[in-house]
């Protein structure tokens, strides 16, 4: 009761005529004053004095609704607890139907609702029904129940249940609090009972308003995301906004040689070929006369045949979007050739999917070692503080978003993988029947077709096995363990294996029609690997395309590896053997900096384990600083990561406007560089292009 002197001696009227059921023994009225500033309380207690078990506790301060049912409960002797609003909006006749509903189902928690089919109430403000209503839709579908009046004044609850929930909101969030609380727990006994309700206005006394309305909003909200990891979630979503926004700004597609553009057009030349000219073999691309503009980057096959390049993952994965872009193109009037902006707006679009993609398995597998708070800042960090996001958003035609996207799904289901096989012994050795073979066959399966594409759209990243193979391996004896498990489980190996091979079948009848040879090295005998004489100092810290000064956040990560073995994580082995054996890989390619762009974006490719490091070291920081001594500890590895991702992110703008070069930065140009946002007018007279001739010899890389 908050001032409600000319309405209480009514409402106290309307409960002394209320007959209770015959399963209710006993009762009291309990009538909470909210420090009211006229006379409420004094015209209670007198017209208490008449109602045996009525006592009115005056509350020193306005605190509000939550507040005073709160103190009401403290002081409550019964088991069971009914809130009544003073302003007699709702009609204690009501009373005895919400008793009967809970005594006859034996609930905990009865609501009251306003708002039962065919129900109406003249003078609702249409703004509060809609609001309620929407809310209440929101809450049912986050909590799992059917509510249809969220905010209705009316619950019925037992005194146990009330004060096991600790409830902290002091207004009118009070009501949804209680609902959310009590209904998260899958135990709680819930209904609903229709009640009559006479709305009052503002001028009548009504003491809620749009403010507590927008309140409440914002509480549902609130409640709705408790326990839910909401924080990274939130980071993905912020990320693709961002990043879709800024697509949609720069309208790329509309450039004739941007999207389609580098190693992107061998990629992307088998679609059109295959669905708009129909020859694989290119020899459409002769002396062409027709209506298309087209592009296409073709080598000579051992027959004398046009051979694409490139591998068909990407073109597999695009398959569906070309499409779209097709059907758009021809729609709207544009070139149906396959390189109009329709088709490379489709292509942009693929890129962000993917990286969507690629965010919701880091975040599952960040998720399994780390806290939300430490997952939303790498999830954050890996993005705009390293190249994939000029990799997703300017160069989203290259392979990398999409190979990030394919190893983080293989890692997840790796992991799950591995956690049914531990369920499995588990079992076994408890004498329980083990589950069968179906759920391990779909996910082998699923593992292998994964492998099958990582490997067609970047063969050497087929390495990524080794997480699959290792995974959980902290011991001698784990590694005994899992050795055992994979001669056991040989069927689901090659069920794995024969997934990621059928994966390569087209590939191969490709360049077995074009080349007369099943397995066939595209790219010729100018560019090779050179394993005796790997890059690798250059490729780490050289000022020409070194990783660590160009993707510096790889710093952090690669220290997280020793956080790792010190937390036991089952991430350690495979991160530790992968690391290195990818970048002997990388830097042995003959143009160890990947030709022309930003950083070392070969790296992109199986950046979760690099998170999966961070994080670790994160959250190591985290657990040092629990004690007061290490706090220092936890400002410094915050501090470091900040201090890392900042300068990635600062280094994306610097390369979008030309201050750090594709592929001839040098000592003198980076230091030039460095600070400014904007190359200088000397930037370019520092410059120094790598020799590529020498280059495929093996001669100064």
């Amino acid at each position: 009761m908050y001032n409600e002197a000319g309405v209480i001696t009514t409402t106290m009227e309307k409960l002394r005529d209320t007959v209770m059921p015959d399963f209710v023994t006993q009762f009291e009225v309990i009538i909470i004053d909210d420090c009211s500033t006229d006379d409420s309380a004094d015209v209670a207690e007198k017209t208490g004095s008449g109602f045996p078990g009525t006592r009115v506790i005056r509350l020193p301060v306005n605190t509000g609704k939550g507040a005073a049912v709160a103190a009401g409960v403290h002081a409550a002797k019964g088991d069971t607890i009914i809130v009544q609003d003073a302003d007699l909006e709702l009609d204690p006749s009501d009373i005895p139907a919400l008793l009967g509903k809970m005594y006859t189902g034996n609930l905990d928690f009865v609501s009251g609702t306003r708002f039962s089919p065919g129900t109406r109430h003249p003078g609702h403000a249409v703004a509060a029904v809609t609001l309620n209503r929407l809310l209440s839709w929101f809450a049912a579908r986050t909590i799992g129940r059917r509510i249809t009046d969220l905010t209705c004044g009316y619950k019925l609850i037992r005194k146990e249940l009330f004060e096991k929930l600790d409830l902290r909101e002091k207004r009118f969030g009070f009501e949804t609090e209680l609902v959310f609380k009590a209904l998260r727990d899958s135990t709680v006994k819930f209904a609903e009972e229709p009640v009559s309700y006479s709305p009052r206005r503002k001028s009548e006394g009504k003491k809620i308003s749009i403010g507590d309305g927008l309140s409440i909003a914002a509480k549902v909200v609130k409640f709705s995301l408790a326990g839910k990891k909401w924080l990274s979630m939130l980071t993905i979503a912020l990320i693709i906004a961002f990043m879709t926004v800024t697509m949609l700004r720069e309208k790329h597609w509309k450039d004739e040689k941007r999207v389609i553009e580098y190693d992107a057009i061998s990629y992307y030349a088998y679609l059109p070929a295959a669905f708009i000219y129909h020859d694989l073999t290119l020899s459409f691309a002769d002396n062409y006369k027709g209506p298309h503009k087209f592009i296409v980057w073709p080598d000579r096959g051992p027959e004398g045949k046009y051979v694409i390049k490139t591998s068909m993952g990407l073109a597999l994965l695009w398959t569906p979007f070309f499409l779209a872009g097709h059907a758009a193109a021809s729609i709207s009037g544009a070139d149906t050739g396959g390189y109009s902006p329709p088709y490379k707006f489709f292509l942009l679009a693929a890129a962000l999917l993917f990286l969507t993609m690629g965010l919701v398995y880091m975040r599952k597998i960040l998720l399994e070692n780390a806290s939300d708070t430490v997952t939303a800042m790498v999830l954050a960090a890996f993005v705009i503080g390293t190249n994939l996001y000029w990799y997703t958003l300017y160069q989203g035609t290259m392979s990398h978003v999409y190979s990030f996207a394919l190893i983080n799904a293989f890692v997840w289901y790796s992991m799950k993988w591995h956690r049914v096989q531990g369920e499995e012994r588990t079992e076994k050795g408890e004498g329980h029947r083990v589950q069968g073979p179906g759920k391990k066959f779909w996910q082998s399966l699923r593992l292998g077709l994964l492998l099958g594409f990582i490997s067609l759209i970047r063969p050497t990243n087929i390495i990524i096995v080794l997480f699959f193979l290792l995974y959980g391996v902290t011991s001698s004896e784990s590694l005994r363990r899992r050795l055992r498990e994979l001669v056991t489980g040989y069927r689901h190996l090659l069920l794995i294996a024969l997934a990621a091979a059928v994966v390569w079948v087209p590939q191969m009848i490709y360049w077995k029609e074009i080349t007369g040879q099943w397995l066939y090295f595209s790219y010729g005998t100018d560019e090779r690997f050179f394993f005796a004489d790997p890059a690798i100092i250059k490729g780490l810290f050289s000022w020409h395309k070194g990783l660590f000064l160009y993707t510096p956040l790889m710093i952090f990560a690669f220290a997280g590896i020793i956080a790792l073995w010190i937390r036991r994580s089952p991430h350690a082995l495979p991160v530790t053997l992968f690391v290195p054996l990818n970048i002997y890989i990388i830097f042995s390619w003959w143009c160890w900096w990947y030709g022309g762009g930003f950083g070392q974006r070969a790296f992109i490719d199986s950046y979760t384990l690099m998170a999966v490091a961070a994080a670790s070291l994160l959250t190591a920081g985290l657990t040092s600083a629990r004690a007061a001594s290490k706090r220092w500890l936890q400002s410094l590895t915050f501090a470091a990561f900040i201090l890392l991702a900042s300068l990635g992110i600062i280094q994306n703008i610097q390369y979008y406007n030309g201050a750090i070069h594709w592929d001839s930065m040098t000592k003198a140009a980076y230091f030039d560089s460095f600070g400014r946002l904007r190359p200088s007018a000397d930037f370019n007279e520092l410059l120094e292009a790598p020799d590529y001739d020498k280059a495929r010899e093996g001669l100064d890389r």
